[in-house]
């Protein structure tokens, strides 16, 4: 899809930053919903596959792309399905938990190989330049 200079000016950069993480969501929900988890469901998963993390430092990680109430949910969602194990104080992956972690990184990947298609690297990393000045002029925010 080819968006005119029209179209650009039309919005102002708020619009764009939600459409696009809107996008995002939505690609990656479209890939991994068959498969029952979501792009938190994913995050989560991903977390716990590099270590064992106490309950709190999931939730503040995440806290950026959901309320702390929703990442607990997913936690809780994930470990009724047996992907997920909570005991002396850290979750860390089930057997299971990681085998369906493992079997969700090509869905991811695909997810991310389209970002790459619509921002070829040095876009993708100016882009990046740019979003961080932009937090960086900005007061921080209140979640």
């Amino acid at each position: 899809m080819s968006v005119s200079e029209d179209e650009i000016v039309r919005h102002p950069i708020g619009w764009w930053l939600k459409e696009a993480d809107a996008r995002l969501d939505a690609a990656f929900d479209l890939s991994l919903s068959a498969r029952g988890v979501d792009r938190r469901g994913w995050q989560v998963l991903a977390t716990l596959a590099r270590s064992s993390t106490r309950r709190a430092e999931v939730v503040t990680s995440l806290a950026s792309f959901d309320e702390s109430a929703v990442v607990e949910g997913v936690v809780d969602g994930l470990k009724r399905r047996g992907w997920v194990d909570e005991s002396g104080g850290a979750l860390r992956l089930t057997p299971a938990g990681a085998r369906k972690q493992a079997s969700l990184v090509p869905l991811v990947e695909d997810v991310r190989r389209q970002v790459a298609t619509a921002l070829p690297e040095d876009d993708y990393v100016a882009l990046v330049r740019l979003l961080a000045r932009l937090v960086a002029g900005l007061p921080e925010s209140s979640r």
